[in-house]
C-alpha cells in the first residue's frame, strides 16, 4: 500500500489491486464513526456506448438508476435488512456520472464492508422482481413530475440542453423504463461494474492493512469481464435551445431560473479551477451577504429561496440563479442587469483572497463529515481531479483568472429562463 501524506495530517493508504480496483483508506483517528462508498463509474448521461460483437448500443434512459435499485434486492431477502443487524444504515445514488453504494456504522464495521462487496458483485434479477421494481420506479418519476423545485429544473435543462442526455432526469420517463429488460440490466451491469471501472473509499479509525486484507479476500470470488467501455455522446451545439420556457403547476407564488450554458473543461486541474472560480463569482452575487442579494431582498424580488449554483463535470458545466418571486419578469431583468455590472466592474483581487479563505475554510471543515469526503474523494476521482489538490488549486487561482472565468462562464448570449406560474 501506498501512504500519501494528506494536508490535514491524516494518513490515507491506496492501492490498485489485481482487478484493476482502486481503493483509498483514510484513517480518522479518535472518531467512531466508520463510513465506506463502493461506487462504479457508471451514470444516467451513460446511455449510449459501444460494445464489442455488438457495436453500438443505445439503452432506455433511466437504466442506471433502475440497477441501483435492484441490486439491493436478493432471493433470500433484501439487504436493508442484513445492514439493520450490524447497526448500519446503508443506501445508494445515481447521478449524472456514477452510481455509488454506501454505508455508515459504529460497530460491525468489517461486517458491514464485507456485506457491501458481496451484494454489489452479486445482481440477484429475475423478470418477476424486475416488473414489480417498474412499478415502484414509475410512481417514484410520477411524483417528482408534481414536484415544483424538480420541476422548473428539469424545464431549464431542457432549454439550456439540445441533445446532451442531461436533458433526461436520472430516473428517466415512465415511458422509457417500460423497455427494461433483465437482459438489458445484465448487459449494463457487467459492461460498467467491472473493478477497473470502480472504485472503493474507506475512512474511519481502524487498522488499514486488516481493512485492506479483508478487501482483498472478497475480491477474490468476484466473477467479471473486463471489457473496454466506449461512451458516445451526441454534438452538443454551444448555443442553448431554447431562450425562454414557462409552465404552469399548483404552487402559490411563481418560479424563475435563468441558467448559463458553461464552457466544458474535461479533467485536470482546470476543471477544477473552473469549479471553484465560478461558484465564487456567483457567492459574490447571490450569497446573503451580497450587495446584490440585499438590493433585490428589500426590493421584495426575492425570498431566502434565492440562490445560485455552478456544476461542471467533464462533459458538461452549467450554473442556475433563481427563486421564488411575485415578478418574474422583473427579477430577470434585474439579474441579468447585476451580471452585465458585475462582468463591466469586474472582482477586485481583495475581494477574490476573500472568497479563497472562505473555500479553503469550507473545505477543512468538510474533514469532520465523513460522508462528505468519501463521496467527494469518488466524485473527483472519477471527475479525472483530485480532492487532495483542492487547497493548492483554490491558493493558486487569481484575480485575472477569476475575472476571465467570469467573462466566459456569465454569458448571457448562452442563456435561457425557465418559470413556473401559479394555475
Amino acid at each position: 500500500m501506498q501512504l500519501i501524506r494528506t494536508i490535514t495530517n491524516e494518513p490515507l493508504y491506496h492501492e490498485i489491486l489485481g482487478n484493476g480496483l482502486p481503493v483509498y483508506i483514510l484513517q480518522k483517528p479518535g472518531f467512531q464513526k466508520k463510513y465506506a462508498v463502493f461506487a462504479t463509474r457508471y451514470g444516467s448521461l451513460d446511455s449510449e456506448f459501444e460494445v464489442a460483437g455488438r457495436g453500438i448500443v443505445k439503452v432506455p434512459d433511466g437504466i442506471a438508476h433502475f440497477l441501483e435499485h435492484k441490486l439491493f434486492e436478493e432471493e433470500e431477502g433484501h439487504v436493508f435488512q442484513r445492514f439493520a443487524q450490524f447497526g448500519a444504515s446503508v443506501n445508494a445514488y445515481t447521478s449524472y456520472n456514477l452510481t455509488a453504494y454506501l454505508f455508515s456504522t459504529i460497530e460491525y464495521f468489517p461486517e458491514a464492508l464485507t456485506e457491501l462487496l458481496r451484494f454489489v458483485q452479486n445482481p440477484y434479477l429475475t423478470a418477476e422482481n424486475v416488473d414489480k421494481e417498474r412499478g415502484i420506479i414509475e410512481q417514484e418519476l410520477r411524483m417528482y413530475d408534481d414536484n415544483p423545485s424538480r420541476k422548473i429544473y428539469r424545464n431549464l435543462l431542457n432549454a439550456l440542453y439540445h441533445k446532451h442526455p442531461i436533458r433526461i432526469d436520472v430516473g428517466g420517463t415512465v415511458e422509457s423504463i417500460q423497455d427494461i429488460t433483465v437482459d438489458l440490466l445484465l448487459e449494463c451491469y457487467h459492461l460498467f461494474y467491472q473493478p477497473a471501472n470502480m472504485a472503493l473509499v474507506v475512512i474511519g479509525d481502524f487498522d488499514p492493512h486488516q481493512i485492506m486484507d479483508l478487501i482483498k479476500a472478497q475480491m477474490e470470488s468476484w466473477n467479471y469481464q473486463a471489457q473496454e467501455i466506449k461512451r458516445i455522446f451526441p454534438d452538443e451545439p454551444d448555443t442553448v435551445c431554447k431562450p425562454r420556457v414557462e409552465q404552469r403547476m399548483n404552487i402559490s407564488q411563481p418560479r424563475y431560473y435563468l441558467g448559463l450554458k458553461g464552457t466544458v473543461h474535461h479533467s485536470g486541474r482546470e476543471l477544477l479551477k473552473q469549479q471553484f472560480a465560478v461558484n465564487m463569482i456567483w457567492h459574490s452575487l447571490a450569497a446573503k451577504s451580497s450587495p446584490v442579494f440585499e438590493r433585490l431582498y428589500n426590493s421584495g424580488l426575492i425570498n431566502d429561496s434565492f440562490g445560485a449554483s455552478f456544476q461542471a463535470a467533464p462533459r458538461y458545466a452549467f450554473s442556475v440563479i433563481g427563486g421564488e418571486t411575485e415578478d418574474p419578469d422583473k427579477l430577470d431583468a434585474a439579474i441579468r442587469e447585476a451580471i452585465t455590472e458585475l462582468k463591466r466592474k469586474q472582482i477586485s483581487s481583495d475581494l477574490v483572497e476573500r472568497l479563497k479563505r472562505q473555500s479553503l475554510g469550507s473545505y477543512f471543515a468538510a474533514h469532520n463529515s465523513l460522508d462528505y469526503l468519501a463521496n467527494s474523494f469518488i466524485v473527483h476521482l472519477f471527475n479525472g481531479t483530485s480532492f487532495l489538490d483542492v487547497p493548492k488549486v483554490i491558493e493558486s487561482l487569481t484575480a485575472d483568472e477569476v475575472n476571465q472565468f467570469l467573462q466566459e462562464e456569465l454569458d448571457l448570449e448562452r442563456s435561457a429562463v425557465s418559470v413556473l406560474l401559479p394555475e
